[in-house]
């Protein structure tokens, strides 16, 4: 059924599955060339937030994307992660003490199909029921042969700040943002 559906769709599920295999092996070495969304990071190595308590009023907010992912929603990101944390322990502002960020060069792996032709080869057929005949047209799968792996030079951001966390303006600073004011609004919408 789901084979069916991929052929309607003028996929090949071979294809599909070549692409499947190639993001879980190279998940965790290889950069993808798409913008990282909110998440947490599964490992050292992989993309999305992770973070450090420093002392019980300051942490470290981490975030690891790659350079697909707008510099001002890494910040927003780092920013939204801090606010989380902040009103896990109890604390209503947060401010940001430091910022960090750092280019690190990788190589990434993308599925290309090479063809030019991108729509693929239509078969046309002619059905006959009681009321009449209709030209009916059906999709060849597209072959293989014309995909291919190509490696790309791509950059890792890797951007922290450190946060520190109180219930009160004064006490954490002028620039301190009110932790649900931060989450009012979650930075993917």
């Amino acid at each position: 059924m789901v084979a069916r559906s991929f052929r309607q769709l003028g996929i090949n599920v071979a294809t599909c599955a070549l692409a499947a295999s190639l993001l879980v092996s190279g998940c965790s070495s290889l950069s993808p060339t798409q913008p990282t969304p909110y998440t947490a990071a599964k490992s050292t190595d992989s993309y999305g937030y992770s973070s450090m308590e420093l002392t019980d009023t300051e942490y470290r907010v981490m975030f690891k994307a790659t350079e697909a992912t707008p510099a001002d929603k890494v910040q927003e990101y780092s920013l939204y992660r801090a606010a989380e944390i902040a009103k896990k322990n109890g604390y209503e502002w947060v401010t940001i003490v430091k910022t960090d960020i750092e280019r690190k060069t990788r190589t990434g792996k993308k599925i290309v199909r090479e063809s030019n032709n991108s729509a693929p080869a239509v078969l046309k057929e002619e059905q006959c029921t009681m009321s009449g005949c209709n030209e009916v047209a059906q999709p060849f799968e597209p072959s293989d042969a014309d995909v291919k792996v190509e490696q790309t030079r791509t950059k890792d951001v890797y951007y922290s700040i450190v946060v520190r966390m109180g219930n009160s303006q004064v006490g954490t600073g002028k620039r301190a943002f009110k932790t649900q004011d931060i989450l009012a609004t979650h930075p993917d919408k």
